[in-house]
């Protein structure tokens, strides 16, 4: 068609499980304002695309493999530490993602132990090992700086972290920081409790920094 005059571009959308590409095309006039044009919404078969990217694994000596996903970039890099049942997945986690992107940064996001794509058991998990969930993406995954994005939960392990990595770790971000989660229930377990019932529990919640 090339008496017609009039060029077409393609652009192409992969999606690696369902086998298909999404393919669009435009005049060669309007390209340039499309291009341009920053839509308000992703469209649906973009979003679904997104979410069925490769995953990828970090095996560890007696611990549970962690699913996280990477964006190379420049320095500091950035690590979403999610909410307490949250995934990398979240609105949070790829929001950030598109704001690094944007900026040229890097950025991980991952699940921990039990949660998500992560190998582990729930039922099994405590703070502590949530804890070396973090410390052993910043040791093993991060290059270089990094600043620190907790939500809720993820809030009190990014403190943790920075006290455990201070060389790493340049600044912290929370959002909707629960740093005094386990205190707080602690503080309002009724008076009637014995003492040692008192006791047991503060070292059940001990533990769980020490698992």
């Amino acid at each position: 068609m090339a008496g017609v005059g009039l060029a077409a571009a393609a652009s192409w959308v992969p999606c690696r499980r369902r086998g298909w590409a999404v393919v669009s095309f435009g005049f060669h006039r309007g390209l340039s304002a499309l291009l341009a044009r920053k839509p308000e919404r992703a469209p649906w078969w973009l979003a679904a695309c997104r979410q069925k990217t490769s995953v990828s694994f970090l095996s560890r000596p007696d611990l549970p493999n962690l699913a996280y996903k990477k964006l190379k970039g420049k320095s500091p890099g950035i690590i979403f530490i999610p909410g307490y049942i949250s995934t990398m997945n979240g609105t949070k986690a790829l929001a950030i993602e598109d704001f690094c992107k944007s900026l040229g940064h890097a950025y991980i996001r991952f699940d921990y132990s039990g949660i998500g794509n992560s190998d582990g058991n729930l039922k099994e998990c405590t703070v502590g090992k949530w804890r070396k969930d973090v410390l052993s993406v910043i040791d093993e995954l991060a290059e270089g700086p990094q600043i620190l994005v907790g939500s809720s939960l993820g809030g009190w392990l990014m403190l943790h972290a920075a006290i455990a990595r201070p060389q790493k770790v340049v600044a912290l971000v929370g959002i909707a920081t629960a740093v005094d989660g386990l205190v707080t229930q602690f503080n309002q377990l009724p008076v009637e409790y014995l003492f040692y019932e008192h006791v047991r529990l503060a070292n059940q919640l001990w533990n769980c920094f020490l698992a």
